[in-house]
């Protein structure tokens, strides 16, 4: 067999292939005989038609037999004793086949690029405080007393105040005057962005009007735009204040605890965990960040493509979920396709690097724990085990090889401790 390597570009490679004519004579011979065994022709019992004439009814057939079986094949051991690590599949093209002559084809495909990565120990990465201080316990507490909290009606009438909640009457400015929208809205009286409703409310009192304005950004104001636009109209129809339960042990035991001091402990712990896993992921991003910018090198262009739809169809399934539809959907798909270029070459390059860095370390996944998780799939899809291996194993192992080189480089990190504010959720 004779292989031929060209590079096309980058990280794309043409394997020419020719495989020689005894081995696809065998091979036609092999396919013809098959044919045989099966064949019923008018004037022959089923199996004894000559092989002759076998050859000439069924040579299209055969051929494409011939080409199914021998092509991937050929591919293979061209792909083995070229020492190449394809990681696309290849594009099959320039095929030529006819009995007693060579079987030629090429196949196109990715390779791992290559690339030097050094220095990837020792990288200095930001670690979160994961200490839970008795602020962070009470601010965890009033969360929960927060979310138990009831809206009362506030019986003596005065303006609304910063924390106060307005039922509000609101009226749309579209097409330069002003339209109904919604009645009997709640609406948090706290400042935000965006426009003047905090200024404007703040003050108000029941059965009057406030006007409300969009604050553009600095850049909206370059572009022309109008500052202060009206924006909606509220018409204040009441007002509530909330009130929060007290903390006491009828409370705890409304969040199955039996006492105070055993709801803020369960609430410490739910607080160190928070911190455990937000340390950890704000760490992982850094780590990405900094491993993208030890090195530059192309990657495949099929591999990015095809990690773009993936993102964009994320995005199509989360503006969905937001309830848009049609145009709306359309722009807002249309409006990810840069970002998403953009994030999913960053991917790949970071898919390479990592697997470069778990080849330089020997790092393997665990197989006494690749078997629990497998167990486990099984258990859950309810497939027999060895069905579950066949589905998931080789990106089960791919996933805790890249866990384990991630742990490895944390590691192996200079750590530098930071503070996180937290909040809690018992």
């Amino acid at each position: 067999m004779k292989t031929v390597l060209k590079k096309i570009k980058d990280c794309r490679v043409k394997l020419l292939v020719e495989v020689e004519p005894e081995l696809v004579e065998n091979r036609f011979q092999e396919v013809f005989k098959d044919f045989q065994k099966v064949a019923s022709l008018p004037g022959f019992r089923a199996g004894k038609t000559p092989l002759e004439i076998i050859e000439k009814k069924f040579l299209k057939e055969a051929q494409e037999e011939v080409l199914k079986s021998l092509i991937p094949e050929a591919y293979h051991q061209s792909v083995a004793s070229q020492k190449i690590s394809p990681v696309s599949l290849p594009t099959i093209a320039d095929i030529q086949v006819e009995r007693g002559k060579r079987l030629r084809f090429s196949a196109e495909f990715d390779l791992f690029p290559e690339f030097s990565l050094k220095n990837y120990k020792g990288l200095k990465i930001k670690k979160l405080s994961m200490e839970v201080s008795n602020e962070d316990v009470d601010k965890g507490i009033n969360s929960l007393l927060n979310s138990r909290a009831e809206l009362i009606e506030i019986p003596n009438p005065r303006p609304a105040a910063k924390g106060d909640f307005v039922i509000a009457d609101i009226e749309l400015w579209k097409d330069n005057a002003y339209v109904p929208w919604r009645q009997g809205t709640l609406l948090d009286v706290q400042p935000h962005g965006g426009d003047d409703f905090y200024e404007k409310i703040v003050g108000a009192q029941v059965g009057e009007v406030r006007e409300i304005s969009i604050h553009l950004t600095d850049e909206e104001k370059k572009q022309g735009l109008i500052d202060g636009k009206p924006a909606y109209k509220i018409w204040v129809r009441g007002l509530k204040t909330k009130h929060s339960p007290e903390l006491n042990d009828t409370l705890a035991k409304s969040f199955s605890k039996e006492t105070v001091d055993e709801l803020k402990e369960a609430v410490r712990k739910d607080i160190a965990s928070y911190k455990k896993s937000e340390s950890f992921e704000t760490m992982k991003h850094e780590l990405f960040e900094k491993l993208l910018q030890l090195t530059d090198f192309a990657v495949p262009e099929a591999l990015v493509e095809k990690q773009k739809e993936k993102l964009v169809g994320q995005a199509k399934q989360y503006y969905t979920r937001m309830g848009l539809k049609n145009g709306e959907l359309q722009a807002e798909v249309n409006k990810s396709q840069e970002e998403a270029s953009k994030k999913a070459k960053e991917q790949v390059k970071l898919y390479f690097i990592l697997q470069k860095i778990s080849e330089n370390e020997k790092i393997e996944a665990d197989e006494i724990e690749l078997e629990r998780k497998l167990q486990a799939l099984a258990d859950e899809s309810k497939r027999p085990l060895e069905e579950a291996r066949r589905v998931f194993e080789d990106d089960l192992r791919e996933s805790m090889r890249e866990s384990k080189t991630i742990d490895f480089l944390l590691a192996n990190a200079k750590l530098e401790e930071q503070s996180i504010q937290t909040s809690s959720s018992v």
